[in-house]
Order: structure tokens, then C-alpha cells, then sequence
């Protein structure tokens, strides 16, 4: 049984995972992950969004079994590492979402953390990376995504202390983008095909360099970064769609200067 389903609806790719009765990932989910990369780069998608089917859990965490069988030297065999696999993912030129429809641990919120957006409707859910819980550290990236995110000693507490956080804490400290009121009618995945719109609206070579450049940046500030984004912005300045916008918001003002 596949345990990722891909839907395409106006040029928004819909990823959903599903392998009940658990919602755990495995290596398998991370191989069809890999193998979905290059449809999820063509031209045809223009925003990614990746949500859970199940009523409770996006992606619970990753498999427990598989984690003791490794460690007791079985388990399945990787083809695709998940740090290749989540590099592929964050780097693709587009805004990639999560839709949190429910719990997400460990890997699960290792998966999230590797997307640009998260978006989750409030709940009776929680997010965490309580690996050390069994005496192991978060292996898929989120020793080093979470502390970008929110900061380093949010992040080692939540870590060291195995933390769960409520949707809205998860909000408050800044792992959620947006959080959907519980009483509302709007689901988690509603609010991520919402802000997908919007955002395929935009020039998509802009929204390309816009993230290339945004999830290169350093602090401080440097001449390097501050080159490089003055030659996409004259890339950008130079492109048809760019001349037009630009040409249209200029009549506009010319017009009410009269």
C-alpha cells in the first residue's frame, strides 16, 4: 500500500499522506517522497501543500519498530536518505505548505519543519521532537531546522525536555504560520490551498528568487548575500512580466498626480 496519494488542481500539488492504522512514517514514505520530487519541480505545479488523511495525526513520527529493528541491526533498507530527501523538498523554487490536520512528532514535524509554510487548525493535537525520550536525537533535520526557526534555547528545551506544544504554543513560538480557529468551519488544508493561491498570483520567478534568497540569508547581514540579490532583482527587472507590472502601477500614479 502506497502511503502518499498526489492530486493536481489549479497547477496546486496535493500531497497526502496515509498509512493507518499508525500514521507512521517509514523508509517507504520517504522513497515515495524521493520519487515524487522531480513531478513536484515540473512547471505544471505551481504551490505544494502536504497534509495527512487521518482525522488525528498528520504524520504521527516515524516508525518506533523501524528505529528498534535498525538499532537492533534489521530494518528496511534506505535506497534515498530522508536529509537528501528533505534538502530536495526545501530546496524545490516554489512555496511548499504544510497543512497540519492533526499530531505531528519527531519525523513528522521533522517533515513539516523542511517546508516553507505550516498552517494547523487548533486542537486536541501536539508538536514536538521528543526523541531523547528513547535515549535517540531528532535524525531527520530537526536539530538544526528547529533552532533556525525558533531560536536555539527554545529549541534545546523543547528537545531536552521531550516538550509537547498545544497548536496554540506551537503558534506562539512561531513553528505555526497561521492557526485556524477550532470553532471555525475552515480546515488546515482550507487556509494552505487559500495562501497557495495567493502566492501562485505572484510572478513565479520572483517567488523563486524571493525564496532562494530568504532561505539563504545570514546574520549579519552580508556583501555576498546583498550581491547576489541585486543580480536577481535586475534579472527580475529585465523580464516581460516585470516591464508590464511596473509600467501599469507607474500609469496608475501618473493618473492621480493628473
Amino acid at each position: 500500500m502506497n502511503h502518499l496519494t498526489f492530486s493536481l488542481e489549479e497547477q496546486i500539488a496535493t500531497v497526502t499522506f496515509d498509512n493507518p492504522p499508525l500514521s507512521v512514517m517509514t523508509p517507504q514514505t520517504v522513497h515515495e517522497l524521493h520519487e515524487l520530487l522531480p513531478t513536484l519541480a515540473g512547471d505544471d505545479v505551481r504551490a505544494v501543500i502536504l497534509t495527512g488523511a487521518s482525522d488525528d495525526y498528520f504524520v504521527r513520527h516515524f516508525s518506533v519498530e523501524e528505529l528498534d529493528a535498525s538499532a537492533q541491526g534489521g530494518g528496511a533498507s534506505w535506497d534515498v536518505s530522508m536529509d537528501d530527501v528533505l534538502l530536495e523538498l526545501e530546496s524545490l523554487p516554489k512555496p511548499v505548505i504544510t497543512a497540519l490536520n492533526g499530531t505531528a512528532l519527531g519525523g513528522g514535524l521533522e517533515l513539516a519543519l523542511a517546508t516553507d509554510i505550516r498552517v494547523a487548525k487548533d486542537g486536541p493535537y501536539r508538536y514536538g521532537l521528543p526523541e531523547i525520550s528513547v535515549g535517540i536525537l531528532p535524525g531527520g533535520g530537526g536539530t538544526q531546522r528547529l533552532p533556525a526557526l525558533i531560536g536555539r534555547q527554545k529549541a534545546l528545551m523543547m528537545m531536552w525536555r521531550a516538550k509537547l506544544l498545544t497548536p496554540a504554543e506551537a503558534h506562539e513560538i512561531g513553528i505555526l504560520d497561521e492557526l485556524v480557529p477550532g470553532d471555525s468551519s475552515e480546515t488546515a488544508l482550507d487556509r494552505a490551498t487559500t495562501i497557495a493561491r495567493d502566492i501562485i498570483q505572484r510572478p513565479p520567478l520572483a517567488v523563486a528568487h524571493i525564496k532562494q534568497l530568504a532561505r539563504a540569508s545570514v546574520t549579519p547581514v552580508t556583501k555576498e548575500m546583498l550581491t547576489l540579490e541585486s543580480k536577481l532583482f535586475g534579472e527580475l527587472m529585465r523580464t516581460d512580466e516585470a516591464k508590464a507590472l511596473l509600467a501599469q502601477v507607474a500609469g496608475e500614479h501618473r493618473k492621480e498626480r493628473g
